[in-house]
């Protein structure tokens, strides 16, 4: 068992963000499904990180964190 805590998927996914994105800089799904592996080792069990990571951005979308710029899996990092 790992001695660190987990910040959650929410947490993580913002941290990465903010790790990976300035902003107003404007990234794609795709560069979100390019943290799958750093998901899956968090997240072992989890069979399904793809769509958690969507469900996730809709959660950010909803807290002002990014925007979703169309329906082609563009958005915009906002804080």
């Amino acid at each position: 068992m790992p001695s660190y805590r987990l910040m959650g998927w929410d947490s993580e996914l913002r941290s990465e963000i903010r790790r990976n994105f300035k902003v107003g800089q404007r990234f794609t799904l795709n560069d979100i499904y390019e943290l799958e592996t750093y998901f899956v080792g968090l997240y072992p069990n989890n069979a399904h990180v793809r769509d958690k990571l969507r469900q996730i951005l809709q959660h950010l979308r909803d807290e002002g964190v990014v925007e979703f710029i169309d329906d082609q899996g563009n958005y915009r990092r906002l804080k």
